[in-house]
């Protein structure tokens, strides 16, 4: 079997065991050693030897690097690991030992076990250490049996001088190879995630990037060999950010060489290979499979053009079998008892069909892409336990086909195979479903002749699950669905959705004591008299500062009063009383704050006095331009310092109190001379990002503040990791669920981030030649790749080692679109979970998962750009506007949308969402009864009931789809057209109506003074308005 050349990750400098995965399965092996029930798996041996030289490149499914890996993590080369009754012995490089010796046994986990640990010795070429360990084996047990791997082979010296120091111990070998995969063939959650991703990986490069291209080569009727379709797919495993933009070379990889087969020569067996013939359009096989952090899945389809009824009864046949096979499979049966009903099932359905059956039906999945351990077998009587995951494999080999069209389909075979695992309540969790495998989706017709009705009802009976596709056949060349229809009927879904969830908003409003709350709150937070904190500036007259004068202005900084003389008096007032000063020729002018004019800011200030002033503004006459000037500059300079202080204690005092940072002893993830934003002390802050135990630390460099960042992980919201491709900048973000003071500021989102431009920037001002720009583009790349890589591999550490585990989104660039977020122009990239824009200040971060609705506005051919805002499922949050937004990223925002599952709505003018939210929030059971957000395409009814006769209208594929955006000019012609054409009754005079009466119900502001017009969802309306014109035409 042809396999990938990447061998398993090797340690490096910055390498940690994950201690509590690793005692765990120390724990598991020494369980399944002493246990007596296995006693056939171990035979009595009395030491188990992990050896390994030298990788073997060729094989990545070695079964001591496995082994190794599964339980460490990492390929240990030169190494040797013996399993004793009391102890481990690990001979290995000084490197190796020291991690070992640096991973710490989880309290909960009970291992009692002693490591001791010998230096590799090459002067002796580890003699000495060998014979010391076979000198430990004999005094452990019998002190005669060494289990071992026994057909394992040794690569380079090391490996070999080992191979030969156990043949002259006088020891006897013995083979556990059996028992070791066993421990391999039940896996935790951890592994199943791996599987599973695996398995999304196989399935994604088969459905979105091999499939499109085998259905491009049929339709056009193109010739490819097999082996260029093979070297495509090895192609997108090699840029696997073309799955998916978080995944990376690093990671991902395929398992096996990937094959297709057609015109008459096939090879069910993994090690087959593709060949040089073309694709032939008759039945085609196609097998896939991925490693994802060497774990392994498998897929693989069988695809028919135009098939003959024998044969879509043989497929029929063959998915009912997989169905049977899938049932069977339950924790407690026998391995050997669920291939025996597979094939008594075929049997009973055709009987001498099962002769073409296949001799086993898969086999374990994981570590290794082949378990042998647990074949699907007639000889295997091993029983399935949780945990387990099979690649599950049925087919048919070499079939006739009597009513071949050609040569090449005179014989044909076929395969299905699937990743799937056994989960904790016995159900089979099929991980590769997005690859359809239905008679519906494998089936293709060259021709456009319908299929005889008696042929289809001559198909074999199928299975409950599959009776639904029965008779169906897939056209490649005309669809019978638009993807605009789909669309449609997907966004009408998804307003009901929208619908049920305000039943439950409802629900929960009725649930609750009262709905006074808010009001109650509000009532107390303007209860001026609620506030008891007395300024007390002066206790007398004579504690008034000595450079006062009578009929004389004084400012106090130390007690933070302006003294004003009011009738021969000197009246000390506190800054915070005083809202602002001004000068006008010679009179200065002081404003007060009086009660209604406070913020809810202010009003929650320990500075607001008790008693309420009615003082609202004093002017006094100065005739001294310079006194009046400085008099205005210090009570501007007193009240700033003032206000700021305040501001920062309001800001600290609302900040939620976090858990003490837990650091990590020993190696930890770090990055080194990183900057921040926001800045620390207004500027640039250089300092170390590193990731600890629950939590990270950024520790600034530059600054004379050392004080420590510190962000939990249970604080973080969304961490999003940027590369440097087109910017030149990498970074790493956070939006945070509580805002942390960073400097003297408030902040939910914070960014580590280094400037690429900045490390590539040449020193020589003077002239410069070409070949001096293209060394410093050159250069520049460098520096970006190297830090992409740096990061990169910080992001995984710290995706390895946060408990329950954290996922980077990764912004998807080719879905970015400009647009006014705030105030400039800026890129906005959506992400698996939000919108974002994070390469400039301030920050934009959207959640999805928050959003109940889109509306497009300003939606017309006539404008350039339209506006985009997103409704909160919480009602009390404003709207979100995205302005100014390019029409040429309509269309792709509108899919995006559809397939994030958000309901979109499209308006010919800006809704005023102040007032349309108030309105909703005073009476949610009416809005519930009105239809919900309907109120935003009120006209789709009756366009639906006028679209109604064109049933002779085809539109043809080529019109583009820009005409749903109709003008509202355009539909006003057309409803005065349609006038023309026909009458319309009181009934339907009424409905429209009371559409029109509930549209004004919410207060719309349209600009230009434009009437009627509406909008529409999801472009279902405006695409039918379009259709009408152009029958019209």
């Amino acid at each position: 079997m042809e396999t990938s050349t990447t061998s398993t990750t090797t340690t490096n400098s910055s390498t940690t065991f994950n201690g509590a995965q690793m005692f765990k399965r120390l724990r598991l092996l020494y369980d399944s050693w002493e246990n007596t029930e296995n006693e056939p798996l171990w035979k009595s041996c009395d030491a188990v030897v992990l050896a390994l030289g030298n990788a073997d490149d060729n094989n990545p499914y070695q079964k001591t690097t496995t082994l190794q890996t599964w339980l460490c993590g990492y390929e240990l080369k030169e190494s040797v690991i013996v399993f004793l009754k009391k102890t481990i012995h690990i001979i290995s490089s000084p490197k190796k030992i020291q991690l070992f010796e640096s991973t710490t046994k989880p309290t909960d986990v009970v291992f009692n076990v002693q490591f001791q640990y010998h230096t590799v010795n090459n002067a002796d070429n580890n003699k000495k250490n060998f014979d010391l360990i076979f000198e430990e084996i004999k005094k452990s047990k019998t002190g005669k049996n060494v289990g071992v791997i026994i057909k394992e082979k040794f690569i380079g010296d090391f490996g070999k001088a080992w191979s030969e120091a156990l043949e002259q111990s006088g020891l006897t070998k013995i083979d556990v190879t059996m028992g070791l995969a066993s421990l391999l063939a039940i896996k935790d959650a951890q592994e199943l995630k791996h599987i599973a991703t695996s398995a999304k990986i196989s399935d994604k490069i088969l459905k979105s990037h091999l499939l499109p291209k085998i259905e491009s080569i049929i339709d056009k009727e193109e010739k490819m060999s097999h082996n260029k379709l093979t070297d495509f797919t090895i192609d997108v495993f090699s840029h696997p950010e073309k799955i998916n933009a978080k995944l990376s070379t690093d990671t991902v990889d395929y398992a096996y060489t990937p094959f297709i087969q057609s015109g008459g020569k096939y090879e069910l067996k993994l090690s087959a290979t593709s060949n040089d013939d073309d694709l032939h359009f008759g039945t085609m096989i196609v097998s896939l499979g991925s490693r994802f952090k060497s774990y392994c899945s498998n897929i693989a389809r069988t695809y028919f053009v135009d098939p003959t009824k024998e044969q879509k009864q043989n497929y029929i046949l063959l998915l009912n079998a997989q169905s049977v096979l899938i049932k069977n499979l339950k924790a407690g049966a026998k391995l050997n008892t669920v291939y025996d009903n597979v094939v008594k099932f075929i049997e009973e359905q055709k009987p001498g069909m099962s002769k073409f059956f296949l001799k086993n039906c898969g086999y374990g999945i994981g570590l290794e892409f082949q378990e042998l351990y647990s074949v699907i077998s007639s000889t295997n009587q091993r029983v399935i336990k949780s945990g387990m995951a099979f690649n599950i494999m049925v087919g048919f080999q070499n079939l006739e086909n009597p009513d071949a069209k050609d040569e090449k389909c005179k014989l044909y075979s076929m395969m299905i195979a699937d990743t799937v695992a056994i989960e904790e309540d016995g159900k089979v969790n099929v991980f590769t479903q997005e690859s359809q495998k239905k008679p519906s989706e494998v089936f293709y017709t060259m021709n456009d002749e319908a299929q005889d009705d008696e042929e289809k009802e001559d198909l074999l009976e199928m299975t409950d699950e599959l009776k639904a596709v029965a008779g169906k056949t897939r056209q490649t060349k005309q669809k019978s669905r638009t993807i605009e229809e789909k669309r449609r009927d997907h966004q009408n879904m998804l307003a009901q959705k929208n619908l049920e969830e305000t039943e439950n908003k409802i629900r929960m409003m009725e649930n609750k004591n009262g709905t006074g709350e808010k009001d109650q709150k509000s009532a107390v937070e303007l209860d001026y008299s609620s506030y008891n904190e007395n300024l007390r500036l002066y206790n007398s007259v004579g504690n008034y500062p000595t450079d006062v004068v009578k009929n004389k202005i004084t400012i106090d900084s130390n007690k933070e009063a302006v003294l004003l003389p009011i009738y021969g008096y000197i009246v000390p007032f506190h800054i915070s009383t005083i809202k602002n000063a001004s000068k006008t020729e010679d009179y200065l002018r002081i404003n007060f704050n009086v009660p209604n004019t406070l913020t809810e800011e202010q009003i929650e200030s320990i500075s607001v006095p008790q008693s309420l002033f009615y003082i609202r503004e004093l002017t006094f006459r100065i005739q001294d331009p310079k006194s009046l000037t400085n008099t205005v500059r210090l009570i501007k300079e007193l009240r700033k310092r003032v206000t700021t202080r305040e501001t920062e204690n309001r800001e600290k005092s609302s900040l939620i109190a976090q858990e003490k940072l837990i650091l990590t002893r020993g190696r930890f993830p770090k990055l080194n001379d990183v900057s921040i934003r926001p800045t620390i002390a207004g500027r640039r802050t250089l300092g170390n990002l590193e990731a600890h135990e629950n939590g990270f630390r950024f520790n600034p460099t530059g600054i004379k503040d050392k004080t420590p960042i510190d962000v939990l992980y249970k604080n973080i919201k969304h961490a999003l990791f940027q590369q440097a491709e087109q910017e030149s900048i990498v970074l790493i973000h956070f939006n945070l669920h509580d805002a942390l003071m960073i400097g003297k500021k408030k902040a939910k989102d914070i960014q580590f981030f280094t400037e690429i431009s900045e490390m590539s920037q040449s020193l020589d001002v003077g002239s410069r030649s070409f070949r001096d720009e293209e060394m410093e583009e050159q250069r520049e790349h460098q520096i970006k790749g190297k830090l992409n890589g740096e990061y990169a591999q910080f992001v995984k550490r710290v995706e390895e080692i946060v408990p329950g585990g954290m996922e980077f989104d990764i912004p998807y660039r080719d879905l970015a679109f400009y647009g006014v977020s705030n105030v400039t122009t800026t890129l906005l990239q959506p992400t698996v979970h939000c919108l974002v824009s994070i390469h400039e200040v301030p920050f934009f971060v959207l959640t999805l998962d928050e959003v109940e609705i889109a509306c497009f506005e300003r939606v017309s051919r006539a404008l350039n750009n339209f506006d985009l805002v997103f409704v909160y499922k919480d009602y009390n949050k404003v709207p979100t506007r995205i302005s100014i937004i390019p029409r040429q990223y309509f269309e792709t925002i509108k899919e995006w949308l559809d397939q994030i599952n958000i309901k979109f709505y499209l308006s010919e003018r800006n809704l005023v969402w102040k007032k349309i939210m108030d309105s909703i929030k005073q009476d949610l059971k009416q809005f519930k009864e009105d239809g919900g957000w309907s109120f935003l395409d009120p006209e789709g009814d009756e366009e639906e009931e006028e679209d109604e006769g064109d049933d002779d209208y085809e539109p043809s594929d080529y019109e583009p789809e820009s005409d749903s955006l109709s003008s509202q000019s355009s539909a006003s012609d057309e409803s005065e057209d349609s006038g023309e054409s026909e009458g319309e009754d009181w009934d339907t005079l009424n409905s429209k109506a009371a559409a029109e009466d509930k549209r004004k119900n919410y207060d719309v502001n349209a600009p230009g003074g434009a009437t009627g017009g509406g909008s529409s969802s999801g472009g279902g309306s405006s695409s039918r308005e379009s259709e009408q014109k152009r029958k019209r035409k």
